[in-house]
């Protein structure tokens, strides 16, 4: 008999495709619950329900009744979550259940990066609620560790029912091509939306830092513009125009990785930068901030380079120090290459699977 689990996400849910062919091979009956409009192919079933990810408790309430509702009408061995909201709205939904839960904390988001006072509010909040259903999710798995940190330290989980699996995986096999790495001018890509906490702004400046100290390296910005403030705007990315290729969303970003010399990510923070593996799988040596999300994979002058946040000019100049090193960008991509190994979705999902298959041993 099949062992059901079901995957709770929202709009990015259907990232959870590749990992769920691996659950059916494994004998595992698989549904998934989000708001994304993919095309789910068969044997996945897919139902798509309402979820609002900013802050919006009435729309909370909502999902929490669609939670108990479905779950009283449809029974499954486990039920994992991969997104923020459901990582504690389905087990406050579900509190006087008994379907184990497990969670995947993929990133803890932009109200533990900001120092307002709304911020400072809502991490109060989503403190409480954590602690409200700690004992009612079986595994928490962390992708890094300052969130299981994080989590322990304002004792948001048990002293035993977490793991920590770096990233969520990527489908190496899928990939059969490398990244020649022979362009005049030498070129970066920074794939990241355009919000002001990826390093977005830092990423601009030291491009005009390496232009003035006499580079002309090339740079590729892939990714939707998400922000409309004074830190970051369109206005403030024509400015730079003359310098770097703003592309906004596209359809070919592997082309394009293939395409490239490294990869640069300036971010502030992240939960996992599944970037960091797509551009180490095609061979691509990185630049990074020396950060939660990036140090579980980039290891300083291992398989990139990594800088202090919020640092242009340190930014600049491991850029430099990259593009004009040919043998130091050689020796980065192809130790990436080979490090990405360790996270191919095949290991990923091994893991997964012992801890659903613990999850429902222990409920039996």
């Amino acid at each position: 008999m099949k062992r059901k689990v079901c995957l709770v996400g929202g709009e990015d849910v259907h990232k959870r495709i590749a990992l769920s062919s691996y659950l059916i091979d494994s004998g595992f009956e698989v549904t998934i619950l989000g708001t994304s409009t993919y095309d789910f192919p068969s044997p996945i079933k897919y139902i798509h329900y309402n979820l609002v990810r900013s802050f919006s408790p009435l729309s909370d309430r909502k999902t929490i009744k669609w939670y108990k509702r479905f779950f009283a009408e449809n029974n499954f061995d486990v039920i994992h979550t991969f997104d923020t909201k459901p990582a504690f709205l389905l087990p406050i939904a579900l509190k006087h259940t008994k379907t184990p839960i497990t969670r995947t904390i993929t990133g803890l988001g932009t109200i533990f990066m900001s120092n307002s006072w709304f911020s400072f509010l809502l991490r109060k909040v989503y403190f409480t609620l954590h602690r409200h259903v700690k004992h009612r999710v079986f595994k928490t798995v962390f992708q890094n560790y300052d969130d299981k940190d994080l989590y322990q330290s304002h004792h948001l989980i048990t002293a035993s029912n977490y793991e920590l699996i770096f990233s969520s995986g990527i489908e190496l096999k899928n990939i059969t091509q490398r990244a020649t790495r022979n362009n005049d001018p030498f070129t970066f890509i920074c794939i990241a939306r355009l919000v002001y906490e990826k390093g977005i702004v830092n990423l601009l400046e030291a491009a005009r830092i390496c232009q003035n100290k006499g580079y002309n390296f090339k740079y590729l910005l892939v990714g939707p513009l998400e922000e409309d403030s004074k830190r970051l705007n369109q206005d403030i990315l024509n400015q730079y125009k003359d310098i770097v290729d703003i592309l906004g969303t596209r359809n070919d970003v592997f082309d394009l990785l293939l395409a490239s010399d490294a990869l640069v990510l300036p971010t502030f923070r992240e939960g996992f930068a599944r970037v960091l593996l797509e551009a180490a799988a095609v061979g691509l040596p990185i630049v990074a901030t020396d950060v939660t999300g990036v140090r579980e994979f980039v290891r300083h002058e291992q398989e990139g380079l990594l800088v202090e946040v919020k640092n242009s000019e340190a930014l600049a100049d491991a850029m430099i120090k990259l593009a004009v090193n040919q043998k130091l960008s050689a020796h980065l991509g192809e130790n990436a290459y080979k490090h990405v190994e360790k996270f191919s979705l095949e290991n990923i999902s091994k893991q997964y699977i012992n801890i659903f298959i613990d999850a429902i041993n222990q409920h039996s």
